[in-house]
């Protein structure tokens, strides 16, 4: 089948168009990855400070049972 020139160019602007879109998607695909690791960082940073802060709550709590210990002793 033979294309005339109007069809020609249309044709290689879709073949432009075809090569930034796969540029794109792969790009975009790299972003999500790279967010995906961000995110499992992130998360894991935020488990170990609410750990953390049980951890806390557990010692202010075994602090005050001693500070009344002392004050019934008084």
């Amino acid at each position: 089948m033979a294309y005339t020139e109007e069809q020609r160019a249309i044709i290689q602007r879709i073949g432009e168009l075809s090569a930034q879109f796969d540029l794109a998607a792969a790009a975009n695909q790299a972003a999500k990855a790279a967010a995906s690791r961000k995110v499992s960082e992130l998360l894991g940073e935020l488990l170990t400070a609410v750990a953390r802060s049980a951890e806390l709550v557990t010692l202010q709590k075994r602090h005050g049972d001693a500070l009344r210990e002392l004050i019934d002793t008084l």
